[in-house]
């Protein structure tokens, strides 16, 4: 912790005064001008408001909402960063640049950067504006920082050695820009979250976010495909299904922690059914492997937190799965989908022919990986350039980025940054793991430890999932780098005391202080249950 205080003297009475009189005026301009937009927008379009009018006002609404409270960017990005889908909703603006004809806040096509990325600059502004305003420094560096500042340079080297070596400018950037999101999102959240309820007011911006999304996948798959999954491969983009991930998680989380409310235990899952559908309807074979590892992994975590709980659910639950695969070994249909996902593992041979095709393109683009890999080991080939072809490749030309951009991308991170990049990945990403786990087994229980639970599954299934599939998109990156942020951050939160609630009426109980962190013990105590 970084902290600068001014020695000058603190400011008068009518100086605070004068100063407020200033922010409420320039939070009036703000307004003034804002509305005034949107009646140039309605003129020139005619009235009723144009959909492009009323995003642009939600748009500016937000953007003066984080210069009121610079923690507000965080929310607005995950909320709209999750909530679009390029296949469910393309007009969706949020991820897209402002040069996309299809956006709702479509501006020119000049402007090859995305409202998202306009929320990003705006929070940094906001926040860094408003502690020079209050001429007082502090930077939270946390344990995960440093990592990530080498990380990102690894990913510059990748970029500019990439360009410097003949690579395309526009894919460079297509490949590269969203990994700059982590640590711009991990800088964002260890330092604008300082009290334990923002990263419960977050989880439930992101609960909303994939709700919303599960409502379009819902109406997709009743409207467009009319509840037909043979007419198309996914009825989403390819790592929307792990984002749905985080949402079981994170019901599953907060009944085994008993977070929040018991009002809000019981509306949690009501949030589930419209996401689930469209879950089963991505047909995401790696997603359901990898909620199944996050599954067994909290399987674990409920052995220690309660283990009469865990003899009473999950024997019950092994035969129930042991069946339902049993059950679904040779069948077909939505139902299936999981058992698909798991006979694509370990029966190959066994898989339909659409996915041993899919097992195919994969090996033989791994071998062209490894081939590209050998050839320039300790730069790779950088951002922007192709990888090389030793190995005779189907046609899959409809993707545009075939050539640049492999299923694997764990080892296409190796390829783009070299050894050292793929070096600093895998210790960055087990570094994070690592102190989120540590951060669980300190957390005294509730809504924190159910947050720190999501946050180390989402990571980790992220990187099972990018073993097989491309997972350096806009989306998962942004998620990528809150989840590292509320890791990199939330012992250091919760460190620190609560001040105990008022009492709302007489004859209620006293208020019990909120529980701090647990010191690891000298001697392993997994098999003590949390008091």
């Amino acid at each position: 912790m970084l902290d600068t205080f001014d020695d000058r003297p603190q400011l008068t009475a009518s100086a605070q005064a004068q100063r407020a009189r200033l922010t409420w005026t320039l939070w009036f301009l703000a307004l003034l001008g804002l509305s005034g937009m949107i009646g140039l927008s309605m003129l020139r379009t005619g009235l009723p408001a144009s959909p492009s009018a009323i995003g642009w006002l939600i748009y500016l609404l937000g953007a003066a909402l984080i210069f009121k409270e610079p923690r507000y960017g965080v929310y607005l990005i995950m909320c709209f960063g999750l909530m679009g889908d390029n296949v469910l909703d393309p007009w969706f603006p949020f991820i897209k640049n402002f040069s996309s004809g299809e956006s709702l806040l479509y501006l020119n096509d000049a402007l090859i950067f995305s409202p998202l990325e306009l929320y990003i600059v705006l929070t940094y502004v906001a926040w860094l504006g408003r502690m020079a305003l209050r001429r007082k420094w502090a930077f939270y560096a946390g344990e995960l920082t440093g990592t990530a500042v080498i990380f990102t340079g690894f990913v510059t080297f990748g970029l500019v050695y990439g360009l410097g070596t003949g690579g395309v400018l526009n894919i460079a950037l297509w490949e590269a820009r969203p990994i700059y999101y982590i640590i711009a999102m991990l800088v964002l959240v260890s330092n604008l979250f300082n009290k334990r309820e923002h990263y419960s007011h977050l989880m439930w911006f992101i609960a909303f976010a994939l709700f919303i999304e599960g409502l379009f996948g819902l109406r997709f798959y009743i409207v467009e495909i009319e509840m037909d999954l043979t007419r198309m491969q996914s009825i989403t983009e390819h790592s929307a299904a792990m984002h749905m991930n985080t949402l079981f998680v994170l019901i599953a989380a907060v009944w085994l922690y008993k977070g929040c409310s018991p009002t809000k235990r019981l509306l949690l899952p009501l949030l589930a059914p419209p996401v689930l559908l469209t879950y089963v309807a991505t047909q995401r074979r790696a997603s359901f492997l990898t909620l199944g590892v996050a599954i067994a992994l909290m399987a674990i975590i409920l052995l220690k937190e309660n283990r009469r709980a865990f003899w009473l659910i999950m024997p019950p639950a092994g035969v129930f799965a042991l069946m339902y695969i049993a059950v679904f070994w040779n069948a077909s249909g939505p139902l299936a989908m999981p058992v698909k996902a798991i006979k694509s593992v370990v029966a190959e041979d066994e898989a339909d022919a659409a996915d041993q095709a899919s097992n195919e393109y994969r090996l033989i683009e791994n071998l062209n990986s490894d081939y590209t890999i050998h050839q320039e080991p300790l730069t790779g080939v950088g951002f922007g350039k192709k990888f090389y072809l030793a190995y005779p490749m189907p046609d899959i030309s409809f993707f545009e980025w075939w050539e640049y951009i492999t299923h694997n991308s764990i080892i296409w991170f190796w390829m783009k940054t070299g050894t050292g990049g793929f070096l600093t990945m895998v210790f960055f990403v087990a570094l994070a793991i690592i102190t989120g786990v540590r951060a669980v087994w300190r957390l005294p229980g509730g809504d924190v430890s159910a947050i720190a639970l999501t946050a180390v599954l989402y990571i980790i299934m992220h990187y099972i999932y990018a073993y097989v599939d491309m997972s350096w998109d806009n989306q998962s990156m942004i998620y990528i780098g809150t989840m590292m942020g509320i890791i990199n951050s939330i012992e250091h939160v919760a460190s620190h005391p609560v001040p105990l609630p008022r009492k709302r009426w007489p004859w209620q109980p006293d208020p019990q202080p909120a529980g701090g962190l647990v010191a690891i013990p000298k001697k392993w105590t997994f098999w003590t249950e949390r008091d």
